[in-house]
């Protein structure tokens, strides 16, 4: 026997049909995403391992993920993740951090095809840093601090707070800095701005870290780049491009420095400063002056303060006059750092002068804005550009910036 309908069953049964119809509509459809035909379209705990996959996720409690993508305009991904404890974990995926992910599964499946491809992956940190803290950047932009406690030729294994302990593949490390007091006070979002090597001109007793090194603009007619051969030694040279000036009457700087760490706060180095100066006189002669000097740093790269004492030279003979450099910078955000540096030629009738401003970061390049100022002792005069920079350089740095 059929159930009798009345108008309002079947009010109910309409007015059913099209809330459903109106939350179905609602949910837009997804598709599985094979970020990878090496892994397919369920990425299991073994993989995860094998491959150094989402590193903030435990080993001991992950247990599959995947990549799902809406079929909408934007096309947006999401990772699913599953958990050995039941719980499923959704995190969005941006278009970068899934090529990061597909780059970190070929790469290591080149290195396991061709083992000797891991060779320049090995020398992210020495087996004696085994037992420090570090902060762990990933390519995919993840970060997080670990003690160092497996050293292994394609994996690093930290021991963290939050999230126990974390095998990293090598391939993925964009950046390893050794945990220092500043650092771990340092906010979140101030990305590195380099190694704190010099003020605007000034060396200081910190270096370039090994395979990182700089492009530099200074004043327009100058130019000039700066190696890290090691994490203690770096090469640079200047070079003037005055328009209309043929080549063998451009100047030309060579700047090697060697430096060492003494304790966490504490740097020393030594270094020269070579000019070669063009005889406009005689054609294809040039001579040659410099700067032979020594330098203490104390700080960090972000804030730190620097004595040097240096002396000249030219013509096989040493000056008997020393100059003094005195300078500091201090990061007063996550873009703006103060600077200055001052030189003093020790003798009574010299003077006191220096630059002062402040440089402006980005994660890769900088923008340094310097006054010009001049004390001689005597009292005769003064000379400032007060805010006015007179001193303007533009930097890009390059190159590893492991540490």
């Amino acid at each position: 026997m059929l159930p009798i309908r009345t108008p309002f069953h079947v009010l109910f049964l309409v007015l059913a049909a099209l809330i459903s119809s109106k939350v179905h509509a609602q949910q837009p459809a997804t598709k599985p995403l094979i970020v990878s035909p090496i892994v397919g379209a369920v990425i299991d705990a073994d993989e995860k391992v094998a491959y150094g996959l989402f590193p903030t996720f435990s080993a001991n409690d992950f247990q599959e993920a995947r990549f799902i993508q809406r079929l909408t305009a934007d096309s947006s991904v999401t990772l699913q993740v599953q958990l050995r404890d039941g719980r499923t974990v959704l995190r969005p995926y941006s278009p970068a951090e899934l090529a990061a992910v597909r780059q970190t599964i070929e790469d290591r499946q080149q290195l396991a095809t061709h083992p000797s491809a891991a060779t320049s992956a090995s020398s992210v940190t020495p087996a004696d840093s085994v037992g420090r803290r570090f902060r762990v950047t990933l390519r995919t932009g993840t970060a997080f601090d670990g003690k160092l406690t497996a050293h292994q030729p394609q994996q690093l294994e930290f021991l963290t707070v939050d999230l126990g302990t974390v095998s990293v593949e090598r391939s993925n490390i964009l950046r390893l800095q050794e945990l220092t007091t500043e650092l771990v006070q340092r906010p979140a979002n101030w990305m590195d701005i380099g190694n704190g090597n010099r003020l605007f001109f000034a060396p200081t007793a910190r270096n370039l870290r090994r395979g990182e090194g700089t492009l530099q603009d200074i004043t327009l007619y100058f130019v000039g780049a700066n190696y890290g051969i090691t994490d203690n030694f770096s090469m640079g040279a200047i070079v003037s491009v005055l328009p209309g000036v043929p080549l063998r009457y451009q100047f030309l700087a060579l700047t090697p420095k060697f430096s060492a760490r003494i304790s966490e706060n504490w740097h020393a180095g030594a270094g020269v400063l070579y000019l070669r100066i063009p005889d406009f006189d005689q054609d294809n002669k040039a001579s040659g002056v410099g700067l032979a000097y020594g330098v203490a740093t104390y700080g960090s790269a972000d804030n730190n303060f620097t004595v040097g004492l240096g002396y000249g030279f030219a013509g096989g003979e040493i000056g008997s006059t020393p100059v003094l450099q005195v300078g500091g910078q201090r990061r007063m955000s996550r873009r703006v750092s103060l600077i200055t540096e001052n030189y003093i030629i020790a003798n009574s009738n010299s003077g006191l002068g220096g630059l002062y401003g402040a440089k402006i970061n980005w994660q890769r390049t900088s923008l340094g804005l310097g006054a010009v100022y001049f004390l001689p002792f005597d009292g005769s005069y003064a000379f400032s550009t007060y805010v006015i920079p007179a001193y303007i350089d533009f930097t890009f740095r390059f190159g590893n910036s492991k540490r």
